[in-house]
């Protein structure tokens, strides 16, 4: 199973493997940073998470971006897309499953020091939406331009860094897995958490694959432009169709996430 960290091509045709090691690798980073570095747990067990999975995930981007030399019409490509899009989504399944399980299962004073940064983001964000407006409109516009922020970082952190877009990956997991967690501790228990997990899977899903996915176009022209495919005849044309194509759907599951949270998630 662990051979997938070291292969990319075995990683993408094994994604599931990916939700295990991510439930592995989050849980040691979450028991390392509480212990050596209990001040900045909350984004050290982030960078530790990032870390682990780093090389694999650097790898599955240069094999997308090795597809454009087979292209064979834009529906093919993005079916082969869909490859890497199971693998990323398999990982962020095992952060959150790990996130959630910590914060449910470590005593409350644990938790509000190794998720501090988490809970404050959490209350940013609800803060936002109750002065905004008490109409479901406004709070639609406030959820949608903040999740549209996060996909233009996630856009520049993979065009600069490759992989880089990972740490939004593991940052949004630690964050959903924190809030999952919470609420069921809060609430019913243990009964809670699939309850939870499908309040907040409902937008979370989508909002995620819109993530991965600009990750995905970032790093191909990140890795096209490291190579210099990029300024080839007719291969710059291509990539960047292909990436555009990658950033539209993103948005419009981002739009899908935001009306699900808006209108469908509150009645779960």
């Amino acid at each position: 199973m662990w051979n997938v960290l070291f292969n990319p091509s075995l990683a993408e045709r094994h994604p599931f493997t990916m939700m295990i090691i991510g439930i592995f690798y989050s849980s040691v980073s979450i028991l390392l940073s509480g212990w050596i570095f209990p001040e900045y747990a909350s984004l050290i067990m982030v960078f530790f998470s990032v870390m682990s999975c780093l090389y694999v995930v650097q790898g599955a981007i240069r094999i997308e971006e090795n597809k454009e030399f087979d292209f064979k019409g834009e529906g093919w490509l993005l079916r082969e897309h869909l490859k890497i899009l199971y693998f990323f989504f398999f990982l962020f399944i095992g952060f959150v499953v790990s996130f959630s399980f910590w914060t449910f299962i470590l005593p409350i004073e644990k938790v509000a020091s190794l998720f501090s940064l988490q809970a404050s983001v959490v209350e940013g964000i609800k803060a936002m939406v109750a002065t905004g407006s008490s109409f479901q409109n406004s709070a639609f516009v406030i959820i949608l331009m903040n999740n549209l922020k996060v996909l233009f970082i996630s856009l520049i952190f993979a065009f600069f860094y490759g992989a880089g877009a990972i740490f939004v990956l593991v940052w949004n997991a630690s964050v959903m897995g924190f809030v999952i967690g919470d609420l069921s501790r809060n609430t019913l228990g243990f009964i809670a958490l699939p309850i939870a997990f499908t309040k907040y899977f409902l937008h979370g899903v989508p909002e995620m694959l819109a993530y991965i996915t600009t990750a995905l176009a970032g790093g191909i022209i990140y890795v096209a432009l490291w190579r210099g495919d990029f300024f080839r005849p007719g291969r710059g044309r291509r990539i960047f169709i292909d990436t555009a194509i990658l950033i539209f759907v993103s948005i419009i599951l981002l739009v899908i996430a935001a009306l699900i949270e808006v209108y469908i998630s509150p009645f779960v």
